[in-house]
């Protein structure tokens, strides 16, 4: 009986093709780039999709990635995950690169230094394909204004989910939400301690809202007067609420005001006895 001998370098483009899109395109970079002519042709030539995932390296590792893989094919990348604050400062150095990613559609920025965020989000103004993004700043936020005003500059964002520290908190975001319009987020994650009090200014900001999770909500002066003027949202079908020392009395005001077509009401709450009696 012959042995019959088969090389992984020998298999059909169609085939490694298949394989990649199972690996990180960074590992498969770092693996097969060097190997062969054919292999980098493969990698530079190819018209699928890439997303993009940059784990802790070496700056040398990933400026060589950067240069060889990102920049020669950023009209093909459509996600892109990044974890570590050098390594934004790399792949999007200068900022108006960013305007290049014409097939980006989902965008995780974590760990993130804030000093040129607003650049970032002028650019990313210029994309057509992003609908989601994921964003969680390094450093404590002086102002969640800072944050918001910019997310208003994104008008095709449909998720985004936000994840950031505070110092203080502000009395009030509604007029901000004139001054940069309304977002067309639909599914809005937020991961922060949030007050209670901007709940209004939060639905007027994002009218379009289907989806709503807020981990923590927080009690704060909670205005009665701006109940005359609120206005439940007929889109908002699903609401998911960490509570934090809100009576259940406030929390009766929030969901007859607030959420009064939400159809899934999920929450989380403790030392208040009064939750499990409410009919």
């Amino acid at each position: 009986m012959q042995l019959i001998k088969s090389f992984f370098e020998d298999l059909a483009n169609e085939i490694l093709y298949e394989i990649f899109e199972y690996l990180d395109l960074y590992h498969v970079y770092d693996v097969f780039f060097y190997l062969n002519q054919r292999f980098q042709t493969l990698l530079l030539n190819s018209t699928i999709p890439i997303k993009i995932n940059i784990p802790t390296v070496f700056k040398s590792n990933v400026e060589g990635y950067y240069e060889k893989m990102i920049i020669r094919n950023k009209h093909r990348i459509n996600i892109i995950r990044l974890s570590n604050p050098f390594i934004v400062d790399i792949i999007f150095s200068p900022t108006h690169v960013i305007s290049k990613f014409i097939r980006l559609e989902i965008l995780i920025l974590d760990n993130i230094h804030t000093k040129n965020l607003h650049e970032i989000f002028l650019e990313l103004m210029c994309l057509p394909n992003l609908h989601s993004m994921v964003l969680h700043p390094a450093e404590y936020v002086q102002s969640s204004i800072d944050i918001f005003s910019e997310i208003f500059l994104l008008s095709t964002l449909k998720y985004f989910k936000l994840t950031y520290q505070m110092r203080i908190y502000e009395d009030s975001l509604s007029s901000y939400s004139w001054q940069y319009g309304h977002s067309t987020i639909e599914h809005l994650t937020i991961n922060t301690c949030f007050p209670d009090s901007l709940l209004i200014d939060l639905l007027v900001c994002f009218p379009n809202l289907r989806r709503l999770s807020i981990n923590y909500l927080t009690h704060s002066h909670f205005d009665d007067t701006k109940l005359r003027i609120s206005q439940s949202s007929k889109d908002l079908k699903c609401v998911t609420l960490k509570l934090d020392l809100i009576t259940f009395n406030i929390f009766e005001k929030i969901i007859q005001n607030f959420f009064y077509y939400v159809e899934i009401l999920q929450i989380v709450t403790q030392y208040d006895s009064a939750y499990l009696d409410a009919k």
